[in-house]
């Protein structure tokens, strides 16, 4: 739902759990090291801060997942013997390194 209505604020006024009933189901990850992993997307725990009556929690939702090694056996498909060596996955993984950093600094 954040995505599709491209959202920058969620606003939750309840707690999770209220005289032992769960009132909310837990939508981001516990820690930042750990991105919260969803079959669409993943989401990060990019900071927070706990204030005396509530918590703000700064997420980050990254849809842009994919394998490169699928791409690449879709690509062999396509012209026979195409990134057989170490050095041309590599440069795929770099190169793609390098759009996705080009894309985060647009936004």
């Amino acid at each position: 739902m954040v995505l599709e209505n491209n959202s920058n604020v969620i606003v939750m006024i309840t707690r999770e759990i209220e005289d032992g009933i769960t009132k909310c189901h837990r939508y981001w990850p516990i820690s930042n090291k750990k991105p919260l992993e969803l079959k669409n997307c993943q989401i990060f725990l990019e900071n927070y801060q706990i204030l005396q009556y509530f918590i703000i929690r700064i997420l980050q939702v990254v849809r842009k997942s994919f394998n490169i090694r699928n791409i690449v056996a879709q690509m062999r498909e396509q012209r026979y013997g195409m990134i057989q060596t170490k050095e041309q996955y590599y440069f795929c993984y770099k190169t793609v390194l390098e759009v996705l950093q080009k894309l985060v600094t647009f936004h």
